[in-house]
């Protein structure tokens, strides 16, 4: 399946549009994609902002604070 995206400045257009591509057959209107997904560098920074981060001296104490051992 090919998929296009089309930008439209001119909302007033878009019930047209929308329904000359319905009558397409084999053509099929997809919802966006939801834009409030974050990347995970995003929520790491965000983690680090919010205060949501663990320190450890070393490797041995990294161990020992998520293990305990």
């Amino acid at each position: 399946m090919t998929q296009l995206t089309i930008n439209i400045e001119d909302k007033s257009i878009l019930p047209h549009l929308k329904k000359i591509l319905n009558a397409l057959e084999g053509v099929t209107i997809a919802k966006p994609a939801k834009k409030n997904k974050k990347s995970g560098i995003e929520q790491a920074l965000e983690d680090v902002k919010a205060g949501r981060v663990t320190q450890c001296k070393d490797v041995d104490d990294m161990f020992h604070q998520i293990l305990g051992i």
